[in-house]
């Protein structure tokens, strides 16, 4: 039995409701929340409810013992699934040698496991995972849960290139978040973060020119409005302590996380200025020179998550390619091979981020040419395509085999047209024999 269980078996033994075990040290509906498992209680106020029902604290201590092991396992796979160590996170849940069958502990091991699974390219696996929360999710009316699970199935949607099936997930899930309160479990930094990532999403596929004013781009404009209040560290620490400061008498475990929280995001920020304050200082010294604070500031921030932001500057500079700028898209490739190079390439990289660095390679390829350097622009893209990756997108491998075909017509090098267009034929055959997008 789990502590919840445990809990509302003796509650009902005593003959008490949930109130009066609450009293006047939680609400009713924070035993609800522990009794489901939604939430663990922290050891003071366990303490407090053992005395109440006249158990000793220790009957509920090796579960709890477990929980804390299994948490702590659970948070480092998750950690490396967010940075991209997909493998590593594999390996690290498949450690787990006893999972909750139910619960929030549950939820959290099945859709960190799905998520795993979706950046592997194990879609089905990732899709029967997330159903199962679909259902305990409508089951139980979670909606904090409902949520997780409709921005996680809009990934897998968009990964197996079923747009609808995204715009439907990602619409969802922002319909689900407008409705969540600080009842269901979420901070409202959390809640900006997940709505803000998924509006970025819906942005990114309903709008087809990115240029457009922002008046006819209505998911930007949303999120443009959710992430007015936090624009830096200190904003977002404050918001936590806020958080915290409203939840405090009626949560305290959750108050202590939130304030916890802040407080380790302000160590961390205060922790980079001071390298980039030695960084200028050195460059003063005499050291080897070192670029503006600001952008140094821009760029440890940027590293943290930094697939989004990749994507959007390699947009950026293909439009600035495919428009003859030349120089200044050799500039921001600069500056984005710099976030690349703060930021290197995981042991085992996700799909998005390989696909960004793809795309890379081939805008440095096109770029190289323009500058003269024909013969080292042709042996990049040959390099890229002879060894293109087996789950990376067909479409980048197709651009540079077209602009090989482009390339080897300047100098009339017929063999090598043909083999690049047999090759992008092939790679259009392929597309069409893919399995269809799941509906």
């Amino acid at each position: 039995m789990t502590i919840g269980e445990k809990i509302r078996d003796i509650r009902m033994k005593r003959g008490l409701t949930q109130a009066d075990l609450g009293g006047d040290l939680v609400t009713s509906s924070m035993i609800s929340q522990i009794e489901s498992d939604r939430t663990k209680p922290s050891y003071p106020l366990l303490t407090e409810i053992a005395n109440r029902l006249g158990m000793p604290v220790e009957y509920f201590m090796n579960e709890m013992d477990d929980q804390f092991l299994f948490s702590a396992q659970l948070s480092i796979a998750t950690y490396q699934a967010k940075v991209g160590n997909v493998a590593d996170a594999l390996a690290q849940l498949e450690k787990i040698e006893q999972t909750p069958a139910q619960g929030l502990s549950h939820q959290e091991y099945v859709l960190t496991t799905a998520q795993t699974y979706r950046k592997l390219g194990r879609y089905e696996e990732a899709i029967a995972k997330l159903e199962h929360l679909r259902e305990i999710a409508y089951r139980t009316q979670d909606t904090r849960l409902l949520l997780h699970v409709c921005r996680e199935s809009g990934y897998v949607e968009y990964a197996r290139q079923n747009v609808q099936g995204a715009l439907h997930e990602w619409v969802r899930a922002v319909d689900v978040g407008q409705q969540i309160n600080h009842s269901d479990g979420l901070s409202s930094i959390d809640l900006t973060v997940i709505l803000t990532d998924v509006l970025l999403q819906l942005d990114k596929i309903t709008c087809q020119d990115p240029t457009q004013r922002i008046t006819d781009r209505p998911y930007l404009q949303q999120a443009r409005a959710l992430t007015l209040e936090t624009p830096d560290f200190r904003a977002i620490s404050d918001k936590l302590i806020q958080d915290a400061m409203e939840c405090v008498n009626i949560d305290a475990a959750k108050a202590k996380m939130l304030a916890e929280r802040a407080n380790t995001l302000l160590s961390f920020a205060r922790l980079v200025e001071q390298v980039i304050v030695t960084q200028t200082r050195l460059g003063e010294a005499g050291a080897e020179a070192v670029s503006d604070p600001w952008e140094q500031a821009a760029l440890a921030t940027s590293t943290i998550y930094p697939d989004m932001f990749l994507a959007t500057e390699c947009g950026q500079i293909e439009r600035l390619v495919d428009t003859g700028q030349m120089d200044k898209a050799h500039a921001r490739l600069m500056h984005t091979r710099q976030v690349l190079h703060l930021n290197p390439q995981q042991t085992s990289p996700d799909k998005d981020l390989q696909n960004i660095y793809l795309r890379m390679d081939v805008v440095d390829a096109q770029i190289q040419a323009s500058q003269g350097a024909h013969e080292n622009a042709i042996a990049m893209l040959e390099q890229l395509v002879e060894s293109f990756p087996d789950n990376a997108d067909l479409a980048i491998q197709t651009k540079a085999c077209a602009q090989l075909v482009l390339w080897y017509g300047a100098i009339n090098r017929t063999d090598k047209v043909l083999h690049y267009c047999r090759l992008m034929e092939q790679q259009a055959v392929a597309s069409i024999d893919a399995p269809p997008p799941f509906v």
